[in-house]
């Protein structure tokens, strides 16, 4: 598949254009064996899996035809000889069979040095003649020392597991090899009655009457006996930052969960999956149902019946399981976004407290709404605030977890978001836990709608912003070419948040992008955001580690979604941003970061690489000394505060000579 390269900046963009409309996209969070990434996107007759970099495909040679044997004249004289072979074993077919595992080169693909990016190695349509609107993917953490491959269902580690809704009302569950196929595989001929490329399609009918609006999937246990609760985490955490705590306690804590992970590998219906469906009947409806996996596939025992049935005040708008991983008891919740302005949590596993405390059966699972968050009202312009029927709550564009499943970032349709703390677990958490414990705005004026009350006050505040090399763009921009009157009253808008977990059990470094209209906002540590705000008691604009992306061409096209690719912790310790999958209507975005490495650097790197490194910290200091300094330049020097103290500092950014600003470490 071929791609436009265009460059903006220290950003590159690979466009790609597909022959049909793309209604969703993921990128699936376990690595190919050879390495490569894979992509999921869903069209109108199915899905398409891509497999992208890593070490490419074995070209194999076809088998070299065997001469024919030369014609002899021959006359009617000639004796026949016919021999029989009924005594002699059957003869194995002469055709060479097509090989089951796919060869891979044994080094990954030589880039071209003008054009040095991993191209699709592979790719397959899964033809479902239906369809598909939207695809959901399982949370799937990398194996470490402290997650062994035995604590998470094994069919992770060779299959690739997704569910889709589609237009014909029904749910798949889908599963097929994580190896993609060779080309042999991909050029033979279809068998009546056998899947070509080993997938396994399991079909959930009748679950809605109405076409599914939202979908969503994760794992867990079939038995709940093992979850830990929050306050046995923060113990455990609180044990990774203070050495000189309790050593005693924790390895007999660990060693029973060990032994409960290598006993769930034993257990071939140990664990199961969870897909959670949504749809607009009966006034909006919520669905769960709850299938045993083991290692070859999914489980199914007919009949299938939803696990969960709730029935919503209102459709819903999303739906997203919590992002924190087994065996942590949240790791069940369900967020439901209410467009009408209210996020509810939802635990299917919950248990049921309705047993007294002298019983001795055991919990049962009854499923709870455990939490409500609200968006503050808004009054449309022209009438008075003081008619309360008039009076409505702002509308959500989109909702995530955040902070391992503590927080919830909520983007709203006049380009205001922020930060519930669902677990007061947060810095400075607000005394009304409904209320945002952080709050800001995104998008530019032309963006919004005049609608809203509030519009006047964000006004005020963004006009008092520095001027920055973005906000200098942003006014020329408006400047130059005008005010879009075409823009909706709602626009649309999306978050996605991905996580680097620590291998030694600290908390995740999470990333998050925000798409409003036709603007993209970044957020490299959603932690350090966070706790930096919190101390700053506000902020600029845009607000510290919050830049806008800059370079996205959709060439007239609007934003489906946007993906993160994964990254290292080495990259994220030298402040290099996640590479981004946008998808468009008809076209798949990546955008690359071409930037140099900054932030700390060790011995793996040149001499070369350290000059210009130390070059940009020294011409990012001069900027800040003049205020000519950028969003993404403070982030750089805020993210060599950490790893690298400067000297007479004291780890504080230096305005001058003797003042410092912002933040002191």
């Amino acid at each position: 598949m071929k791609f436009q390269v265009s460059n903006f900046g220290r950003a590159t963009q690979l466009s790609y254009e597909l022959p049909h409309r793309i209604h969703d996209a993921k990128i699936y969070p376990v690595k190919a064996p050879n390495g490569s990434t894979v992509i999921i996107y869903a069209h109108e007759n199915g899905v398409r899996i891509i497999w992208r970099g890593g070490r490419p495909l074995k070209q194999i040679a076809p088998p070299k035809e065997q001469p024919k044997p030369a014609k002899v004249n021959g006359t009617g004289k000639d004796v026949i000889m016919i021999e029989s072979d009924e005594d002699e074993p059957p003869q194995k077919a002469a055709s060479q069979a097509l090989p089951t595992e796919t060869e891979f080169e044994e080094e990954e693909e030589e880039l071209d040095p003008e054009a040095p990016y991993p191209t699709f190695i592979q790719q397959i349509d899964l033809a479902l003649n239906v369809e598909v609107l939207h695809i959901a993917v399982p949370k799937i953490p990398a194996v470490t020392p402290i997650r062994p491959a035995d604590s998470m269902p094994l069919i992770f580690s060779d299959k690739i597991v997704f569910a889709v809704a589609c237009v014909d009302y029904d749910v798949r569950i889908i599963t097929l090899p994580l190896s993609p196929p060779s080309h042999a595989t991909k050029t033979s001929p279809t068998t009546k009655n056998k899947s070509k490329w080993g997938e396994q399609i399991i079909d959930i009918k009748n679950g809605h009457q109405s076409i599914p609006t939202g979908i969503s999937m994760t794992w867990t246990s079939t038995s709940q006996k093992d979850l830990v609760d929050d306050w046995v985490e923060d113990m455990d955490m609180d044990d990774n930052d203070e050495e000189e705590s309790t050593p005693r306690v924790r390895p007999s804590r660990r060693r029973s969960r060990t032994r409960s992970g290598s006993r769930a590998g034993d257990d071939t219906e140990k664990w199961s999956l969870l897909i959670a469906s949504h749809s607009v009947e009966r006034g909006g409806i919520l669905r769960i149902w709850r299938f045993p996996v083991a290692p070859g596939g999914i489980v199914v025992k007919p009949p299938v019946m939803p696990y969960r049935t709730e029935y919503l005040t209102s459709p819903a708008e999303r739906i997203a399981f919590s992002s924190a991983q087994y065996p942590k008891r949240r790791h069940s919740q369900l967020l439901v976004v209410d467009p009408t302005g209210t996020v509810r949590v939802y635990d299917p596993l919950a248990l049921s407290q309705k047993r007294s405390r002298s019983s001795r059966q055991e919990d049962t699972e009854t499923g709870a709404w455990l939490a409500s968050f609200s968006t503050t009202f808004e009054v449309p312009k022209n009438y008075s605030p003081t008619v309360p029927g008039l009076a409505h709550r702002k509308r959500i564009l989109d909702a995530s977890w955040a902070s391992d499943g503590r927080s919830i970032v909520a983007l709203l349709a006049d380009g205001e978001w922020g930060i519930w703390d669902f677990d007061k677990s947060g810095p400075k958490p607000p005394a009304d836990p409904s209320t945002f414990s952080l709050r800001g705005f995104i998008g530019t004026s032309s963006a919004h709608s005049a609608t809203s009350s509030s519009l006047k006050s964000r006004n005020t505040r963004s006009s008092l912003a520095p001027m920055t090399p973005n906000t200098r763009r942003t006014k020329e921009e408006s400047l130059f070419q005008g005010s879009t009157s075409s823009q909706p009253s709602v626009l649309r808008g999306g978050i996605t948040i991905e996580a680097l977990h620590s291998t030694t059990g600290g908390a995740p470094e999470e990333s998050v992008i925000m798409w409003y209209g036709l603007d993209t906002y970044r957020i490299p540590n959603f932690g350090q955001f966070w706790s930096r705000s919190a101390a700053g008691g506000g902020g600029s604009l845009f607000g510290p580690g919050l830049a806008k992306v800059q370079g996205l061409n959709l060439l007239g096209e609007a934003v489906t979604t946007i993906q993160q690719f994964d990254t290292t912790t080495t990259a994220a310790r030298m402040a290099i941003p996640r590479d981004i999958l946008v998808v468009a209507e008809h076209r798949l975005i990546i955008q690359t970061s071409t930037t140099a490495p900054t932030g700390a650097l060790g011995s793996i790197f040149s001499d070369r690489e350290r000059d210009e490194y130390e070059l940009t910290l020294k011409s990012d200091q001069s900027k800040l000394s003049s205020r000519e300094l950028d969003v993404g330049g403070m982030d750089r020097l805020l993210d060599s505060m950490e790893f690298e103290q400067p000297r007479g500092t004291g780890g504080s950014l230096v305005l001058g000579n003797p003042r410092k600003v912002l933040f002191a470490s």
